[in-house]
């Protein structure tokens, strides 16, 4: 009987050091392998590009670029917005949009339009368009990947904006939501692959996955600096280097210790403006204006100015809502907007006399 129990040991610890041995074999196998590892060991970080197209009519020529930085040190995940309808200058050419020169380049092969669009971007917005890595598909794809969501879907089929601010919403949704959902859409994922033109390994694909995972980095959504000239839109070439230099580069968050904020009420229930800017103030915040606004938000939008990531976080958290939307402006003179949507609730004393009389 001792005998017995004293193999039955012998044989436990045997596998588990079979198991240690596997698991740190296949560990280093993966690290000599996994290209986004290395490059996370050797620098901390590592940046890649998207680019999501409409190649079957399927999406309404729907046509969305990202530049996106991963920085493991601080847990930040820098994601830039291609405004795709912004128009690149050539020699003895008509100004198009990056979405207009896609798809007139894609006519004659899709490998070559994307080549050539990475090209247009650099014009645009310089050395960010040159990543470590890039994803490029297809919305077919994207959507076999993650369609079957009921959110994903939502977002994906709405194609017709009121006005910018709510397509950077539906981006913003999209990507939370994707980020969500990637750990379970592992396997299909992995099935989608070889539909997917990338840089990106398969078994790198696959731990960066579970990597964001376990990090949940914190989402810093950006939208690229603009301005809109003789009915078309043009890259703000002062403002994008700024951007790129104060905030998409930088390391340290850029943040002042006063910020001026304007708050507009943009959810139809009365008095919220006025309430949130009491509660700031409450909360030490310098708010310059409030007010109404003309469109209904469902989702309060906070838009940063002036690169205060950090203090439309704190916002954020006291409203215990809101969306922050990075949109880089010098010629802003507050440094933040809040525009409060229907998801926004808070009460005061007066609303709670309302309810006491029935009111509410």
């Amino acid at each position: 009987m001792f005998q017995t129990l004293k193999r039955t040991s012998k044989i436990k610890v045997i596998c588990i050091c079979l198991f240690l041995a596997v698991f740190v074999a296949v560990y280093i196998y993966i690290c000599k392998r996994d290209v986004v590892f290395r490059k996370i060991k050797d620098n901390g970080r590592f940046s890649f590009s998207v680019l999501l197209y409409d190649s079957d009519g399927a999406f309404a020529d729907r046509f969305d670029s990202y530049q996106i930085i991963y920085d493991c040190k601080n847990k930040l995940l820098k994601v830039l917005k291609v405004n795709t309808e912004t128009v690149v200058f050539k020699k003895k050419e008509r100004a198009r949009s990056l979405k207009t020169l896609f798809y007139e380049n894609s006519k004659k092969g899709l490998g070559s339009a994307v080549d050539k669009f990475y090209l247009d971007l650099h014009e645009v917005i310089g050395n960010a368009a040159s990543s470590d890595f890039y994803i490029n598909m297809s919305f077919k794809t994207f959507n076999d990947m993650f369609g079957s969501d009921k959110n994903v879907k939502s977002l994906l089929a709405v194609n017709e904006f009121e006005n910018k601010d709510l397509e950077l919403l539906n981006c913003l949704e999209t990507i939370e939501r994707v980020l969500y959902l990637l750990p379970y859409r592992f396997f299909k994922i992995q099935k989608n692959y070889k539909y997917i033109n990338t840089n990106i390994p398969k078994i790198s694909l696959i731990t960066l996955i579970f990597r964001i995972k376990k990090q949940r980095p914190i989402l810093m959504f950006c939208d690229m600096p603009v301005k809109h000239v003789r009915m078309r839109t043009e890259p703000n070439k002062q403002d994008i280097e700024e951007f790129l230099d104060k905030i998409y580069y930088n390391d340290a968050d850029i943040n002042k210790k006063n910020v001026v904020i304007d708050i507009k009420n943009a959810s139809r229930q009365p008095r919220m403006a006025e309430k949130i800017t009491w509660l700031l103030r409450a909360n030490k915040f310098d708010v310059l204006d409030w007010g109404s606004f003309h469109l209904v938000y469902d989702t309060t939008l906070i838009k940063d100015y002036k690169g205060n990531f950090t203090q439309a976080l704190e916002i954020s958290k006291i409203l215990g809502t809101g969306k922050i939307v990075v949109s880089y402006n010098s010629s802003v003179y507050a440094d933040i907007n809040v525009f409060i949507g229907k998801d926004c609730k808070i009460y005061d004393t007066l609303d709670k006399k309302g309810d006491t009389n029935g009111k509410h």
